[in-house]
Parts: C-alpha cells; sequence; structure tokens
C-alpha cells in the first residue's frame, strides 16, 4: 500500500488496481489472475501517447504474448503423445543435438541390450489379453481430450506408477489406435494442471451426451497426512472455497490411487481429499477409491487397480459398456493385439515391482544407508556364490527358470540424458534459460511464508557449530579433522578416509569370531548409537521461516565410495571422463561428476525389483543374469532370496554392481534412466526462532548416526554380516569433524543444502495456560526441547509486557523517572498498552510434563543439561525419566512410569478430560 500510494504521488500513472494476496485463503487466488492480465495492461499502457487525453483505451495492433507461451503449447502437444519423463528437446534444439550429441551408449554394450533397458521403446510389449481392445469395442467417436494422469509423489513411487500407466496405454495407442477411445494422454505433476493445459479439456462441455473427460489420480501422503510438495498446490485449488460454484469437474470423471502407511493415523489422507473434493466438484467417480498400504504391501492393492482402471475409465468417459469377452465365446478369427516377447523383452502390463514407499517424515532416522565392508566373506565369495549357498545349489546347478510373467515391468524411462561437446555446450548456454528452467523461475505460491527455498531450490547453509548429545569419545572425530585439514569437502578421497577414522574407532564387533564379554558388548553397542546436534545458518533477511514442530529438509550427495567406484566404471567401460558434459531433460550442462554424485541415488537399498532387472540385460556372464532375474521375480524363491539377500541386507545398486561384476557394462544413460533421484532427509527442528535474539538468524537439529551391522547371512557365521552407515548422517558426522573434536585446526566451511518442510498439525499450542505432555524416548524428545526452548522464550515475552505496564504508569525499571509528557504515546494508545498488559499479567503459565527414555543414563540422556536446568527454573514441572538397560527393572521404558505413577496418571486424565470437554 505505501508504494502504491506513494508512486502515485511522485508522478506515477496507475496502470492496474492494487492487487492484495492473502495468504490467509491462497496467495495464488489473487496472484494468478494478476500475474495473467499484468503484462497486457502494462504493455497497453506504455503504449499511449503521453498526450492523448482520451479515457478510452487504445486497442493494440499486436496483441502481447508472454514469451514463453509458445514453448508452454509445443510442450504440451509433445506431452500429449507421450508420458515419458524423457522430454525431447525444442526443434532447433534437437537438429542440434542430432549433430553433435554423442549417446552415452554408443561406444559400449551391444544395441540389443540397450534396447532391452529402454522401457520406452515399442520392444517391449505382450499379448493384451484383457483390455478395452478386445473383440468389437472399437471407437468410431474419440474422446475430444486426452486421458489426463497426475501424480504427487515425494519418493518417486506414485511417479512411477502414474507414469507406467501412461506409457501403457500410450503402446495400446500405437498397436490399436481406432480401439482406444482417449486419443492420447497427458501425464505430469498435480501442481502442473495449468501448465499441462488440463482446465481446458476440463471447462469444455463434451458434444457427445453421456461422455466424460478422464482424470486419474495417483497420490502419495506424506509425514502424517501431509500433502507430497508437487501437489500442494493443486489440492489447494479444490478446497478454496471460490472454486466450488464453478463446478470445475462437471464434466470429468475421475478415479483416485492413494499409497500410504497404516502405521500413521492419517492413512491415504491426501488420496481421501482429493477423491472427496472432485467429487463435490462436479467430478463423476468412475472407481472406488483404491488405498494401497505400505505396511502390507502397495503391490497388493496397485496391481489389481492398474489391471482395471483403464477399462473402468473408458466405459465411464465412452458412456457405452464394454464387456469383456470370454475366451471360450471368443472367435478365434479374431485378431488379437500381441507381440512376440523374446528372451530380451518383459511384459509392460505384468506386475508391479515389490515397492516399499518411503513416504513418512523421517524426523532423525536416515533410512538410506551406504556400505562400509565388514566382512571377509563377502569380500571374497561374488553374488553368484553367495546365491548358490542361500539355495544350496550346486555348482554345476543352473539356477531355477523364471516365467516371463513372473518379472516386474521395466516402465518408463525415469531421465534422458546425452553426453556432448564444449562446442554444443557453449551454444546451449548462448540461447539462454531451458523450458524447465524458466518453470523454475516462475512465480510459486504456498500456504506458509517459507516459500523462497524448496527442493528444487534450497538454501546453502553453513554449518555454524555440532556437538555430540551422547558421551561419546571425540577421538575419531578428532583424527578425522587432520585427515581434513589437508583437503576441502568435494575431495573424495580425503572425505572416505575420514570415514575410515570413525569406523577404526567405533568398532561394532570384535576383530575375529570370539566370545564377547559383557563390557565389550556395552562398548560395542554405545559405538552404534551417536546422536549430534547440527546449528545451520538462516538466510540474513529471514526468508526462510520456521516454528516449532516444523521439519528441515537436508539435501545430501552419494557417498564418496560409490560416487568414485560408479565414475571408475564409466570409465573404463566406456571411456567416459568425469569432466565431460552431460544434457539431463532439457535441463543445462553438467558434468558427469555432478551427475553421478547429486543426480541419482545409488547408496539407498534397492526396494525396486525393476532395477536388479534392468542391470540383468547388461549382464554379460549367463549365471549372473539368471541370478538377478531370479531376485527380480516374484516366484516363492524369488521372493525369500530377495528378503534375505537384498532386503535384509540392505544392498544397494554399486553393492549389485560390484558382486556382480559382468553388470558393470551399463551405461550412464540406463543409470541415469533408471535409478531415482536422492530424496531428501527430514529432521525435525529442536530449537526456537525466538532463541536467537540479536544474533545471526539460526536453527538446530539433531540426528542418529546410521551405524549398524546386517544380520548374518549364513547360518552360524558372523562375518556374513554387513556393517551399515547412514548416507546423511555419517557424511555430517565426517564434515562436522572439526567441531564435535573442538579442533584448532584451519578447515573449509562445510555447508549443507537445506528447505523448510512446515508442519499444519505437529504444532505447539499457543496459549500458554495450556499444560503440555511431551513424551519423546531417544531421539524423539529433540523437536520438543523446541517446544520448551520456545514457550520459555514466550514467558520472557510476557515479563517484558511487564515492564510496559510499569512504562504507562510513568517509571521505567532501573530507576529513571519518565514524566508524564515525556511518553511517546497519546492516551488512547497507553489504555490499549496497559489492557494488553493487564492481560499478559492475568494469564496462568500452563504445566509441562516432560517423559524421557533411553538405554543408559550416562552416555544417551540426550538434552540432559538443557532439562535439568529446565526442571530447576520451573519451565518443566514434571520430569519423568527411564533407562532400559540399568535401574529398576519395574520401570524400565516410559510407559512403565505412565502406567505405574500415580500422580502421573492422575494428572494426564484431567489432562484428556479438559480436552474433550
Amino acid at each position: 500500500k505505501a508504494v502504491d500510494k506513494k508512486l502515485h504521488e511522485l508522478g506515477g500513472m496507475r496502470v492496474k488496481d492494487l492487487g492484495m494476496a492473502d495468504e490467509a485463503t491462497g496467495l495464488e487466488e489473487v496472484v494468478e489472475p494478476w500475474v495473467d492480465s499484468i503484462l497486457d495492461d502494462i504493455t497497453e499502457s506504455c503504449r499511449r501517447s503521453s498526450s492523448s487525453t482520451s479515457t478510452e483505451k487504445e486497442e493494440s495492433p499486436i496483441a502481447y504474448k508472454p514469451a514463453n507461451e509458445n514453448l508452454t503449447n509445443g510442450t504440451n502437444e509433445a506431452e500429449a503423445k507421450t508420458s515419458s519423463k524423457s522430454v525431447a528437446p525444442q526443434a532447433d534444439v534437437s537438429k542440434t543435438l542430432t549433430q553433435k550429441t554423442v549417446s552415452a551408449e554408443s561406444n559400449s554394450s551391444p544395441p540389443e541390450k540397450s534396447a532391452a533397458l529402454n522401457t520406452t521403446a515399442n520392444a517391449q510389449s505382450t499379448t493384451v489379453t484383457k483390455s478395452v481392445t478386445s473383440g468389437d469395442a472399437t471407437f468410431t467417436t474419440k474422446s475430444p481430450s486426452p486421458l489426463c494422469i497426475l501424480y504427487g509423489s515425494a519418493t518417486g513411487n506414485a511417479e512411477h506408477i502414474a507414469k507406467d500407466l501412461a506409457e501403457k496405454y500410450n503402446k495400446l495407442i500405437q498397436s490399436s489406435p481406432d480401439t482406444c477411445y482417449f486419443p492420447s494422454v497427458i501425464c505430469g505433476e498435480m501442481d502442473e494442471y495449468k501448465k499441462k493445459k488440463c482446465p481446458t479439456y476440463w471447462d469444455t462441455e463434451p458434444e457427445v451426451a453421456g461422455t466424460k473427460h478422464g482424470l486419474i489420480i495417483v497420490t502419495s501422503t506424506t509425514g502424517n497426512g501431509d500433502v507430497p510438495e508437487n501437489a500442494g498446490r493443486f489440492v489447494r485449488y479444490l478446497k478454496r472455497k471460490t472454486t466450488a460454484p464453478l463446478q470445475p469437474f462437471k464434466h470429468c470423471a475421475f478415479a483416485v490411487l492413494g499409497l500410504g502407511d497404516t502405521n500413521y493415523d492419517q492413512f491415504c489422507n491426501t488420496g481421501k481429499i482429493i477423491n472427496k473434493k472432485l467429487g463435490e466438484l462436479g467430478g463423476k467417480c468412475a472407481k472406488e477409491i483404491a488405498m494401497a498400504d505400505e505396511a502390507t504391501g502397495l503391490e497388493e492393492t496397485v496391481e489389481p487397480w492398474i489391471d482395471s482402471i483403464l477399462d473402468d475409465m473408458t466405459i465411464t468417459c465412452s458412456g457405452r459398456s464394454i464387456v469383456e469377452e470370454k475366451s471360450a465365446d471368443r472367435d478365434e478369427s479374431e485378431p488379437v493385439t500381441q507381440v512376440k516377447v523374446t528372451q530380451e523383452t518383459v511384459a509392460t502390463n505384468g506386475s508391479i515391482s515389490r515397492v516399499k514407499e518411503d513416504e513418512k517424515k523421517m524426523d532423525v532416522e536416515d533410512t538410506s544407508e551406504l556400505l562400509v565392508e565388514n566382512s571377509t566373506l563377502n569380500a571374497s565369495l561374488k553374488g553368484v556364490a553367495l546365491l548358490r549357498k542361500l539355495l544350496s545349489l550346486p555348482r554345476s546347478a543352473p539356477f531355477p527358470s523364471v516365467p516371463l510373467n513372473c518379472l516386474p515391468a521395466l516402465g518408463p524411462s525415469l531421465s534422458s540424458c546425452a553426453l556432448i561437446d564444449q562446442a554444443y555446450d557453449d551454444e546451449y548456454r548462448s540461447r539462454g534459460m531451458s523450458l524447465s528452467e524458466m518453470d523454475n523461475a516462475t512465480i510459486t505460491t504456498s500456504s506458509t511464508t517459507a516459500v523462497h527455498y524448496t527442493l528444487n531450490d534450497p538454501f546453502e547453509s553453513d554449518i555454524l557449530d555440532a556437538k555430540y548429545l551422547t558421551n561419546t569419545n571425540v577421538a575419531g572425530a578428532k583424527d578425522a579433522s587432520e585427515v581434513l585439514s589437508e583437503g576441502d569437502y568435494d575431495n573424495n578421497e580425503k572425505i572416505i578416509q575420514a570415514m575410515e577414522r570413525y569406523e577404526e574407532h567405533f568398532p561394532l564387533c570384535p576383530p575375529n569370531e570370539e566370545e564377547i564379554s559383557d563390557s565389550d558388548s556395552k562398548c560395542f553397542e554405545r559405538n552404534g548409537k551417536r546422536v549430534i546436534e547440527l546449528r545451520l545458518s538462516l538466510p540474513d533477511d529471514y526468508t526462510l521461516e520456521y516454528q516449532p514442530g516444523d521439519s528441515i529438509g537436508l539435501i545430501v550427495p552419494n557417498s564418496p565410495h560409490a560416487t568414485e567406484f560408479v565414475l571408475g566404471i564409466l570409465y573404463e567401460k566406456h571411456g567416459i571422463d568425469r569432466t565431460q558434459k552431460i544434457l539431463c531433460d532439457e535441463k543445462h550442462a553438467i558434468t558427469v561428476t555432478d551427475a553421478i554424485k547429486h543426480r541419482i541415488d545409488l547408496c539407498s537399498p534397492i526396494k525396486n525389483k525393476r532395477i536388479l532387472l534392468s542391470l540383468s540385460q547388461f549382464a554379460s556372464d549367463p549365471e549372473e543374469k539368471d541370478a538377478l532375474s531370479l531376485l527380480s521375480s516374484k516366484t516363492p524363491q524369488g521372493e525369500e532370496l530377495y528378503n534375505k539377500f537384498i532386503d535384509e541386507q540392505r544392498r544397494t545398486v554399486v553393492d549389485i554392481l560390484r558382486e556382480f561384476p559382468s553388470c558393470q557394462n551399463v551405461t550412464l544413460e540406463a543409470l541415469v534412466g533408471t535409478m531415482p533421484s536422492i530424496t531428501p532427509r527430514y529432521y525435525s527442528v529442536t530449537s526456537s526462532p525466538l532463541s536467537s535474539g540479536d544474533h545471526a538468524p539460526s536453527l538446530t537439529v539433531a540426528f542418529s548416526v546410521v551405524d549398524y551391522l546386517t544380520p548374518s547371512l549364513l547360518p552360524n557365521t558372523a562375518r556374513s554380516q554387513r556393517r551399515i552407515g547412514g548416507l546423511a548422517t555419517r557424511y555430517l558426522e565426517t564434515i562436522c569433524s572439526h567441531f564435535l573434536s573442538n579442533s584448532t585446526l584451519s578447515v573449509a566451511q562445510p555447508t549443507v543444502k537445506i528447505f523448510p518442510k512446515p508442519t499444519s498439525e505437529f504444532l505447539m499450542p499457543s496459549d500458554l495456560s495450556t499444560p503440555l505432555v511431551l513424551i519423546g524416548p531417544g531421539t524423539g524428545i529433540a523437536p520438543f526441547m523446541g517446544f520448551v526452548s520456545h514457550r520459555g522464550a514466550l514467558i520472557k515475552g510476557t515479563d517484558t509486557t511487564k515492564a510496559a505496564s510499569v512504562a504507562c504508569e510513568g517509571t521505567w525499571r532501573g530507576g529513571y523517572e519518565l514524566e508524564e509528557d515525556e511518553i511517546p504515546t497519546n492516551e488512547h494508545d497507553a489504555k490499549g498498552l496497559k489492557l494488553g498488559a493487564d492481560y499478559r499479567n492475568r494469564q496462568n503459565i500452563g504445566s509441562v510434563d516432560v517423559f524421557f527414555g533411553c538405554r543408559y543414563s550416562d552416555h544417551d540422556w540426550l538434552y540432559r543439561e538443557e532439562m535439568t536446568r529446565s526442571k530447576s527454573t520451573g519451565l518443566i514441572t514434571n520430569l519423568y525419566t527411564a533407562f532400559s538397560r540399568e535401574g529398576n527393572k519395574s520401570q524400565k521404558y516410559v510407559q512403565d512410569i505412565m502406567k505405574n505413577n500415580t500422580d502421573c496418571t492422575d494428572r494426564l486424565l484431567r489432562f484428556i478430560s479438559g480436552e474433550g470437554a
């Protein structure tokens, strides 16, 4: 308002009335219409003659269009033909690519292996035995719109399912276009629904009565009922009050597939919300919402849904009944769409691979691991030999054969890539931003104030401090700090050496198979239990805000072990140098090192069997090929073997490449197209934004360093265990070595990329009189320390308000007298200030009960000093602790205290009763 007023007073001509967007109801409600028209308005006003006095607008001979409009339209046409993430470059770029790029697999494996992995090729198909393309179900009248498939995904599983479905329908269109009702498919993130021009189709009433436009939603739920980041805008649009009167989906039929975890209260919450809102906004439900549970296996729900959804959507949208013919009644002369299946192809409408979606809020646990070799047995036995031992299979016997229908569908390529030369890189840079970069540069809105930094545009934060919250020996950190003082954090060799120092100082088992004493066992146990608190810098302009209960996402690179190994095989097998440039998905060129280190996830345990099947296509050794096919299959033997060898042992793609060396022929294009992106790690904030005071803004997070041994792979062989370390937590511990050891050596400033993840539910009550019962065993106490700190800061604010009350009476603390005419407030202001002070003074401060449990009071009692200090000052009313490895056996855990302590039980019942009332 101030800027608008002053610009007018200083002679400016107002082109458009001031637009004021309200974050409380959704910024986009005002921002998007304003953005749509402002360029036209400003162009027309600036073209007017300054001498013209006419109040009627002159019509501009050339209508203004945003610079990227044609690009967007062109992209939509392309996306209507394919749903693959491998986006073709624009016309002039495509021509240059043909002339100047070198395929990442050109000097590598035989063509047939590359074709087998390229899941968008026509070679991969199978007999269609159940589809809308059979019998006389042909469509002379096509749908006027493409089938829209939108997804919301945090870790990639919903994205995989949506793209697989789009690819499946695209193949049906290519093989039998006359039998497909929808002419094409649009597939993308839910937040891209406007960019994909979906509302253009949805708003148009079909000419044929009874027909509908098709919309399929596949979405996960993150945290405890939160919407995935790439679906937030679409969900807010559905919830907006102004959307309901428009009934924007009255011409649509929809179906929703939700992914979730019943271990969380808000199971499939996002899917339920979308399904409900689409119905309320006029949509016709083509299929009842399906909700897949990660706890029991997503595939139990996903696979039947995938098998039938296209039929169901076609029936509802076309307005006609399609009855699948029984094989006994079908005329054998009728054509059936089929393609011969060879050994190199895999069914595209087969089973969805067994995936476990990690759509959980990861507060203090790092669920991706890097391998720290601890077993001479694993080092000496390659993968085939280990599998033979597990199967009790003689050396001469072949691995069990796998039926094709038991193999997973490979699905579409996740990304495309091509090596480029320097001349092309210079030419490409001269063109300016790519289409994808333009998308990232557009205005985005959010329901929170922390909209400046996201997963795609994080803040590079300085690590200001770090300390062990456990009673941990810092000798390992000191040795690691000395190693890092000789280099920087981009030096993989130095990082590897520093990590090895920690392994040496924190053994988890004896060096040889021998009896372990109780004291040694306790020592090994404590070595694997290390908790660290980090203090991270925030932007000086306060553009990254948070409140207690929020989480912070950290983006970390692949481990140096994995990065160096993959870069090594790419150079050895294909002659690809780490400094060569690569063009990925039409984005700006990056080096091969950047692609391997930051783009693809090499260190997460394999959760998708399609990765194993993809790698098997590059195996030059027949035994390794058969073994990997068995591991990726749904046969009983394959499932059991996968659980023991892959899942329980936390094997990664790098482990498979090491143990099945003939797979090292895999191409760069295959790795980029098969492996998902690195998932950010989320940690709860343990500080209060009010505690920074006059210091530079910062926050703290706490996490456990993931470091443990897997179960023994072979019976009665302890040495077949593998030592697993967290990708993020081990890396953070290493780069913070000089803080952990209080070293005075000069080292580079460690940094980490972060972005906020606000919460809408896990919030502290704003009313100070509300009692708090905080239950946090282990690292679960970390976010509650932020609550306690925040309440303390608010109480101090109350004390400050008391000072204002005294000031209004004419005196100031410290003995300095204020005369009545010296108070810089009028009578009305003073009354208001006095009223506010009286209200604060009358407020009661609610009690705070803290329940904390751990193993040992002298080792992992986290925040012990802070808890006892807060208890002594009265900030914590009651502090209850339990230690499972010592003390009273009847009260080993927090729940024991809550059951056995009568006073505690009475207080809890009173709080619950009060809340219910």
